[in-house]
């Protein structure tokens, strides 16, 4: 007589957006979270250039100070390496052990507001359109 054969273990689904997000960022490949964390450091980096532009381009241009400016942008292009940098760790990480890196909740919450300021902007854009459009 046999015996009778135990149901298999379900994996317990995560509770909480950051848990979800973090256990659904661990199952995607190595490269699409190379793809994330650059397109999140992207994004986050164009939104501050751009309300930096925005700031400029309402100053006169007898007025901007040249150097300040490319200081600024100077400054932009290294937080968004350093955003990259931020990414890659907590998205991909630096470690060649034979166990893969687990994803955490830093990760998720990297990933989400990104997506948020990606939402935001593009928003933000379409009030700019719609501004635009309308009538003088």
């Amino acid at each position: 007589m046999s015996k009778p054969k135990a149901p298999p273990i379900q994996e317990a689904l995560p509770s909480g957006v950051l848990q979800r997000t973090a256990h659904w960022l661990s199952k995607r490949a190595r490269r699409t979270r190379i793809l994330l964390a650059a397109l999140t450091a992207l994004i986050t980096t164009t939104v501050i250039a751009l309300i930096l532009f925005n700031l400029f381009f309402r100053t006169r241009p007898d007025q901007i100070n040249i150097g300040l400016a490319n200081a600024l942008l100077i400054g932009v292009a290294i937080l968004g390496l350093a955003l990259y940098w931020l990414g890659w760790r907590l998205l991909v990480g630096f470690d060649f052990a034979e166990t893969p890196l687990q994803i955490g909740k830093a990760a998720a919450l990297y990933v989400l507001v990104g997506a948020l300021i990606g939402s935001a902007v593009l928003i933000w854009a379409l009030f700019a359109i719609a501004e635009a459009l309308s009538a003088p």
